[in-house]
Parts: structure tokens; C-alpha cells; sequence
């Protein structure tokens, strides 16, 4: 997946692109850096809700339950961490991850992936003959597009361990009745990614459970209901995390806030045609009217601080373990081979004394 190479799914007129941005999309070795870890190698949740939880976010604010959670994974306020390895406790001052919807966690179809391309480089080209013949800034806005496609489409592929889901976010509408045994139910294995089921990744990762409490629900149970529910569900769902989140405090939508989750709201089914030279657009799936309209400040606050829990609390103890765990595979194939080395550099013994004739 070098930048200058086109993917499989990728099709003839953006590998057209990729050879005329070979030259000119290099970054230096800064940027680079900050591709790799704040971009590709990210850690994954993944986020698995009831049919009511994620109907209610879609319905009012135009997401989903992942995207609601998307910007708080390292981009609206930093998440720092400690963790041990090798013996040393580090510290990292910002963990960035990725917020995935179960039920998007597979890979793109070819068709999708080039139609998907083709209409984020056509969006994002040039208009006009003075900005064709201006000077080329690499990377142009357009090979940003199209790489960002191209890395999409390689997602939850066999070929790449990347996607590993590294905790498993369940979420229940704290409306519903009996949220203990809805997580239960959201705990299957038939509700991981098909890689997970298949082996190809491990199904088993961290666990922790969100309580979503929609204060624009009329049917939402009240506060003292709400706290009854939460210890229900701790004292059941023990020891993993269980939080409870509150959203929907707003009546209309702030432009900023739609700002900012606006980046984060991913190409769901065929994307729309490319806009025409001074339109405005508003994503592939939500509409300006639609786009957090009962979100605020204090909502993003929220969701700000159960994101940092559910990767501090959760996905970072799984993966520090799973460290531990290489680790000490490591530790003893070495072993392992150092006696191998020994014993093939070991002074054979005397198979016994020579003679008085010998």
C-alpha cells in the first residue's frame, strides 16, 4: 500500500491519477509519521448497538452510533495513555483510534470501491482553467482523495490484520427494557465482523457496555429509572466497563459541532454525483437540516470523556496484554533457538579412549 501504487479495487482512470501524482505526492519524513499513526495504523472499536439505539441516533441526529462517537478518538481532545512494555511503563500523549459499526466491517465490493474513488477525485479536482494550470502543491487536494479511498477500500481485508478490533463497544438505548439481557445478546459472536468468525482476527476482544440516555426522548426513563438501570447492568455485566451517556440535550443544530463530526461520517451505498463548480455540499449521508441536530457542548463533553474511558479503561489493558502475551512467545522461541545454537556448536564428546597401539 505504498502511495504511488494503486489498489485492486481502484479502476483505470485513478490509476491514471496515482502514475501523475508519483512525483509530486511525496511527504516528508514529519508528515509521513503522522500518516502512519494517525491514519493507517490505527487501533479499532467496534461499536455494536440495538436496533433501537441505532435507529434513535440516525433519526435524530443523522449518524451512526460509531460516527457519534468518531471525533473523540483522539481528534476533539487528546487521549493519553500509560502502558507497560518490555518491562517499562511509557507513556503516549495522544492515542489516536478508530470508531467501526459492526455492520460496516467488511471490504468493499470492487464496484463500490470505484465508484466510491471516482467520485471523491472528480469532487475534489480543480475547477476552472486557472486553477488547472496554477502550480501543483503536493499532495494536491485531489491525491489526498483518492488515497484516502484507496485505504478505505482495503479495509477488513484477509490480507491485512490492521482492522482488529482491539474492544467491542455494545450499546443499548436506556429505554429498552432489560438492558443486562440485551448486552447478552449483543455479546454473540454472529455480531463480530466476518474476519473475527472466521478466525482471520481474534473474536475475543475487550468488552464494555454504554448505556445511551436520549434526554429528547419523551419515553426515556427518568434520572432516578436511569440509575437503577446502570448498576442492574454493572452488577451483571461485571468486570467489564459499563457507562452510562447522555445526549440530545439541544434543540437545533450548531454549525460547528456539525463541523466536526462532518469528516467523520463515512461513504455508506452509492455516493452521490459530484457537485458543480461553486455548490455546497454536505456529505455523503446526512443533510445540513438533519446533521446533529440535538446535539451540544455539553453532549460532546460526554461523549468525550466515556470515548476516553472506553480506550483507557478498556481497549488499552487488552492490547497491553496482548503485548505481554507476544512478548513471552517471544521470550521463549528465543530460548528456544539459543539452545538449538548450543547444542549444534557443542564439542562432541569422546566416543572413548585411544589404544596404547593407537
Amino acid at each position: 500500500g505504498t502511495p504511488g501504487r494503486p489498489s485492486p479495487h481502484i479502476g483505470p482512470a485513478c490509476r491514471s491519477f496515482s502514475r501523475l501524482a508519483g512525483g509530486h505526492a511525496m511527504l516528508d519524513p514529519r508528515q509521513y509519521a503522522e500518516w502512519i499513526h494517525n491514519e493507517v495504523f490505527l487501533p479499532t472499536l467496534l461499536v455494536i448497538g440495538t436496533e433501537t439505539a441505532v435507529a434513535r441516533v440516525r433519526e435524530t441526529n443523522g449518524l451512526s452510533l460509531a460516527e457519534l462517537f468518531a471525533p473523540f478518538g483522539g481528534t476533539y481532545s487528546k487521549v493519553p495513555v500509560m502502558y507497560k512494555c518490555n518491562g517499562r511503563q511509557l507513556r503516549l500523549d495522544n492515542l489516536h483510534v478508530r470508531f467501526t459499526d459492526a455492520d460496516s466491517a467488511t471490504q468493499w465490493t470492487t464496484a463500490h470501491a470505484e465508484q466510491v474513488a471516482s467520485w471523491m477525485v472528480e469532487a475534489s479536482v480543480p475547477k476552472g482553467i486557472e486553477n488547472l494550470r496554477a502550480p501543483l502543491e503536493p499532495p494536491s487536494p485531489w491525491y489526498e482523495e483518492w488515497r484516502s479511498a484507496m485505504f478505505q477500500s482495503l479495509r477488513w481485508s484477509e490480507h491485512e490484520g490492521l482492522d482488529q478490533p482491539v474492544a467491542a463497544v455494545l450499546v443499548v438505548s436506556s429505554k429498552e427494557k432489560d438492558p443486562a439481557f440485551l448486552l447478552e445478546q449483543l455479546l454473540h459472536s454472529s455480531k463480530m465482523p466476518p474476519l473475527c468468525m472466521q478466525g482471520v482476527l481474534d473474536p475475543v476482544p475487550a468488552r464494555a457496555a454504554v448505556l445511551l440516555h436520549d434526554l429528547a426522548d419523551p419515553e426515556s426513563p427518568s434520572a432516578e429509572e436511569l440509575a437503577a438501570k446502570l448498576d442492574l447492568v454493572r452488577a451483571r455485566f461485571t468486570p467489564h466497563l459499563t457507562l452510562a451517556v447522555h445526549i440530545n440535550r439541544g434543540t437545533e443544530p450548531v454549525r460547528a459541532i456539525q463541523e466536526l463530526f462532518r469528516p467523520h461520517i463515512g461513504v455508506k451505498g452509492p455516493p452521490p454525483p459530484p457537485l458543480e463548480a461553486g455548490a455546497s455540499g454536505d456529505g455523503p449521508t446526512s443533510s445540513s437540516s438533519s446533521l446533529c441536530s440535538h446535539l451540544t457542548w455539553s453532549d460532546l463533553s460526554d461523549l468525550a470523556h466515556a470515548a476516553s474511558e472506553l480506550i483507557v479503561r478498556s481497549a488499552v489493558p487488552w492490547m497491553e496484554a496482548q503485548l505481554q502475551q507476544l512478548e513471552a512467545q517471544v521470550s521463549m522461541s528465543r530460548k528456544g533457538f539459543r539452545n538449538q545454537l548450543k547444542y549444534l556448536w557443542r564439542k562432541p564428546r569422546e566416543s572413548g579412549s585411544p589404544g596404547p597401539d593407537g
